[in-house]
């Protein structure tokens, strides 16, 4: 059995599997389970083969999945979650279920499972996110943790949402899921202080671990690929001033790039 696994939902993301997989691998991340959304999976296919050929990666087409799982992205993104954190069961010890505009960032250790760690009394570990804005980017970079260097300030009212690591083993299956947030027997999900939280955390806090969120990327990745892709649940869309209102720059931080660069050198 894993003790570390990430699931995602991907869609045209070409331009970042490669970093977005090398930087967790490189901080303890064992086996990836990836559910591929592309329209044309071709591209996709390709850039995972490598990973794929080596145990690291499950490239999962939804097209070939349940009915529930093909309508997850547009619709039901939580039957998709559901069925992934069901999956997992027996295979990995823990699931953190993220996007690939999210980078998981120990703050005081160099491996995701050191820290975990500390968790183990518990079902689900609930981490901030950190939502980092354009850095002022026009075009796409070519990697994100050394080109998006400003971010908000740690208590901007967004940064109260979080996503989980969770033990799909302690997952109740027959309650309603979230994309930020899965009910787990006892209920026992923490945030890094340990104290009970569920979707969101009013009390922001990220000296141990946080979710670096890469929200709108650049001004490029915003409008070729955000704004066309399908929104859950009637939410708006991505438009303008979406992208305004997270092109939050105030802070420059650079920590994962000084601390971690070196798992994506060849990406620079």
């Amino acid at each position: 059995m894993y003790y570390l696994s990430i699931g995602a939902i991907f869609r045209e993301e070409n331009s970042w599997l490669d970093e977005w997989i090398m930087y967790h691998h490189a901080l303890g991340v064992e086996h990836f389970i990836l559910y591929n959304d592309d329209p044309d999976t071709r591209v996709s296919d390709r850039i995972l083969k490598p990973y794929v050929d080596r145990g690291l990666v499950e490239n999962i087409h939804i097209r070939e999945c349940s009915e529930a799982v093909r309508d997850g992205l547009v619709v039901h993104q939580t039957n998709a979650y559901r069925e992934m954190i069901r999956d997992s069961i027996g295979q990995t010890h823990w699931l953190a279920i993220i996007d690939l505009d999210e980078f998981i960032l120990p703050r005081q250790r160099d491996d995701i499972r050191e820290t975990l760690e500390e968790y183990e009394a518990n079902n689900g570990l609930a981490i901030n996110w950190a939502i980092y804005g354009s850095s002022g980017k026009v075009t796409r970079p070519p990697n994100h943790i050394g080109h998006f260097l400003y971010r908000s300030q740690t208590n901007w009212e967004s940064n109260q949402y979080v996503k989980s690591i969770i033990k799909p083993a302690r997952v109740l299956l027959d309650r309603p899921n979230y994309v930020h947030f899965f009910p787990t027997k006892d209920g026992n999900t923490v945030n890094e202080n340990h104290e009970p939280v569920t979707w969101q955390s009013h009390a922001i806090s990220t000296e141990k671990i946080r979710l670096n969120h890469y929200v709108i990327r650049s001004w490029q990745d915003f409008w070729e690929v955000k704004a066309k892709r399908p929104r859950l649940n009637n939410v708006p869309p991505c438009d303008a001033a979406y992208f305004e209102y997270h092109d939050q720059n105030e802070v420059f931080d650079d920590e994962i790039f000084r601390r971690f660069g070196h798992s994506i050198r060849e990406l620079t």
